[in-house]
């Protein structure tokens, strides 16, 4: 009688053998996810930072206080209209709106001679911004991506961080 039941135990145990196996390898493979990975807070945290990241030396140097008391100006960056065939869903996206950017007062003048030295390429990476953007970011209400987005590639193309946000005006987007 002993015999079987050790027998028992042993069949048991070997059929336990593969689920605890898989187990293991799935709360491992979790484990590597999670440290690997960041978060989405880490993300845009990281996102933000790479656009505060941005040459230091080429803004001007304020106190807090004078950072505070700067005026900020809104500055017309024009009307998009944009046409986007997604393949893999046999669906085209239309996406129109208009764009402002906010400068610092002092610094709107460069702003406006830099933007507008680099006028065709700024459009040109606003569309292929747009183009190349997740439906999800297209239909995020305050469309954080996309103005992070934005606000990364064009001061980097004016090579000195002028724009310190972008303000999406008339969105209109359209699956059909």
């Amino acid at each position: 009688m002993s015999g079987t039941l050790t027998d028992e135990r042993s069949g048991m145990v070997n059929k336990l053998k593969i689920p605890l196996f898989i187990a293991l390898v799935i709360v491992i493979e979790c484990g590597i996810a999670v440290w690997i990975f960041p978060s989405a807070a880490d993300s845009s945290a990281s996102a933000e930072g790479a656009a505060s990241a941005l040459p230091e030396a080429a803004a001007p140097e304020h106190s807090e206080d004078e950072k505070e008391a700067i005026a900020q100006l809104e500055v017309d960056l024009g009307d998009f209209n944009v046409t986007s065939f997604q393949p893999s869903s046999n669906t085209t996206f239309r996406i129109d709106f208009h764009l402002y950017g906010i400068v610092d007062a002092p610094a709107k003048e460069e702003f406006l001679n830099l933007l507008e030295e680099n006028q065709h390429r700024f459009r040109d990476q606003v569309i292929i911004t747009i183009r190349s953007a997740e439906i999800a970011d297209l239909s995020d209400a305050g469309l954080g991506a996309l103005k992070r987005k934005i606000l990364e590639k064009t001061n980097r193309l004016l090579g000195k961080p002028l724009m310190r946000s972008v303000i999406f005006s008339d969105f209109l987007f359209i699956e059909q």
